[in-house]
């Protein structure tokens, strides 16, 4: 019996690539100047702190999972909910 391997679509090796080099890049700047690393830090935390508020506005707004979030269901192993 043959293994299958499942590849990741192309949208997402491009994604992952994309950031890896920025990462790079990033590494590279704040070993070469400390305080230019603060202030990217700086930048980054408020970019990420911005996407995940938009993110939550969203969800609290339509009450309804992002499409990336998958179904919102429990696993069949849970227990059922008292009642």
């Amino acid at each position: 019996m043959a293994a299958t391997t499942a590849k990741l679509p192309t949208w997402y090796r491009v994604l992952a690539t994309i950031v890896g080099v920025m990462a790079l890049i990033s590494a590279m700047i704040v070993l070469a100047d400390p305080v230019l690393a603060v202030w990217l830090l700086i930048l980054l935390l408020a970019v990420g702190l911005l996407f995940i508020g938009m993110d939550r506005l969203v969800i609290g707004i339509s009450g309804q999972p992002m499409w990336w979030m998958g179904p919102m269901t429990p696993p069949a192993s849970a227990p059922a909910p008292k009642q």
